[in-house]
């Protein structure tokens, strides 16, 4: 509760000149089907997002509401590109930290054959670390491609590396980096 106390007022504190407010919306990425987030973002780098999103029905699970709190960090570095007489601002990379709350009484209703035993806790809170690579498309148009990565996945991967390196590729990294797209409107 006061994680999203002190998130609240973050998002509302900045003054008018140095933040500006985002409508963003990603698909997957470890955050559901779909997810909105409401974002502010300080001098261009910081961006403070509460989100709401949907996991629906599966075979092994319920459907599921999620809740979540962001931080992301956006490096100033950028390129200009010039793809059919439109200029694109491309980011190469920013890096977030989301807090993560499924709402389910019965997240999983059978594990799948292929993971490690005890891999999944029997939560619905999770931390997720990500990178971004972003495209400017417009003055106040982005869209991303986001990878992440559970922190369950993290410690797993620590702890069973040689499963992941044999059975995944790219040393065992496909087994726990998820990937997903997204756009953001700056209002």
């Amino acid at each position: 509760m006061r994680i999203l106390l002190l998130f609240i007022v973050l998002l509302f504190s900045a003054s008018a000149k140095t933040a500006t407010e985002e409508f963003e919306f990603q698909s997957a990425g470890l955050v559901g089907l779909g997810h909105a987030f409401y974002s502010v973002t300080f001098y261009d780098k910081h961006t403070y997002s509460i989100g709401l999103g949907y996991v629906p029905e599966l075979s092994d699970h319920d459907d599921m509401t999620l809740i979540s709190l962001k931080y992301r960090y956006t490096l100033s570095k950028t390129y200009q590109l010039d793809i059919m007489d439109h200029k694109i601002q491309w980011r190469p990379y920013s890096f977030s930290v989301t807090l993560l709350r499924g709402e389910d009484n019965d997240i999983y209703k059978k594990l799948p054959d292929e993971i490690p035993a005890n891999y999944y806790q029997p939560t619905a809170r999770r931390l997720i670390f990500s990178m971004q690579t972003n495209f400017l498309i417009k003055d106040n148009v982005e869209v991303y491609w986001d990878w992440s990565v559970l922190e369950v996945g993290l410690v797993n991967y620590a702890r069973n590396f040689e499963f992941y390196r044999d059975n995944y590729r790219f040393l065992g990294l496909e087994g726990i980096v998820s990937y997903g797209v997204g756009f953001r409107v700056k209002l």
